[in-house]
């Protein structure tokens, strides 16, 4: 069984980092994650392209006209996600909330990056998922790294490691399962859940059902049927199929 839910370490960073900013919205104009853009046609906004508190990424210039998705903290701030998968914070800026607009999908490319260098990480850098996998004799993010090629038998070992997460590693662990499926793509993927028994099939729609695992994303089930369609069909629509 999937270990609870936890806030992991960077986003108890985020919420702490936004706690002051100044809001231009009440609560109550929308709820969960929607789309936006910025309402001045001519303007832009510079995103520092956070991860884990810090800006490894750097920065992105958000321009008029561009849509994104924006999602609403526990603390009242807002987190930006961008096309280009850069996702950050900003401060004061006008905003067009599109709530009736689909959700973007979500780009997760720029985790491959991060992924590759953490596996030659030396001890006090690594993650607490990473920290597990050497305590039990394994290089998690080189079992990342190469599920998030498409290679099937690393995909299968990857989502196989849950016995040896708990607490914050556990967080960090189910939420990259989400960031992987983004990754290797629908196909790839799908080309994975079939050649898995039911009962990990199960378990991993659990996972990709379960919000707090999937963030940002609230109702992870109808995004997953719009851009993942043949997961969506392998783990939900047709419970135990074999075909795509």
């Amino acid at each position: 069984m999937k270990p609870p839910n936890q806030l992991s370490c960077s986003k108890m960073f985020i919420m702490s980092a936004i706690a002051a900013l100044e809001l231009i919205y009440p609560a109550s104009d929308w709820a969960d994650e929607c789309m936006a853009t910025l309402k001045d046609p001519h303007g832009s906004v510079i995103v520092p392209c956070d991860r884990g508190g810090t800006a490894k990424f750097g920065s992105a210039k958000l321009r008029a006209g561009e849509h994104f998705l924006v999602e609403r903290t526990p603390s009242d701030g807002w987190l930006v996600y961008l096309k280009s998968g850069c996702n950050g914070f900003i401060e004061k800026a006008d905003l067009q909330l599109l709530p009736n607009e689909p959700l973007m999908k979500l780009n997760y490319d720029r985790e491959k990056t991060e992924w590759r260098k953490a596996q030659s990480a030396r001890h006090s850098e690594l993650s607490e998922a990473a920290s597990s996998g050497k305590e039990h004799g394994f290089n998690y993010h080189e079992i990342l790294t190469a599920a998030s090629t498409g290679d099937l038998k690393a995909i299968a070992r990857f989502f196989s490691l849950a016995r040896f997460m708990d607490g914050g590693a556990a967080d960090e662990y189910y939420a990259e399962q989400w960031e992987l499926v983004h990754v290797v793509g629908d196909d790839a993927f799908a080309r994975f859940l079939v050649t898995q028994p039911a009962k990990v099939r199960e378990n991993i729609g659990v996972t990709l059902s379960s919000p707090g695992d999937t963030e940002p994303i609230s109702k992870p089930k109808p995004y997953i049927k719009r851009y993942f369609p043949k997961t969506y069909k392998l783990l939900f629509a047709t419970k135990g199929s074999l075909h795509t």
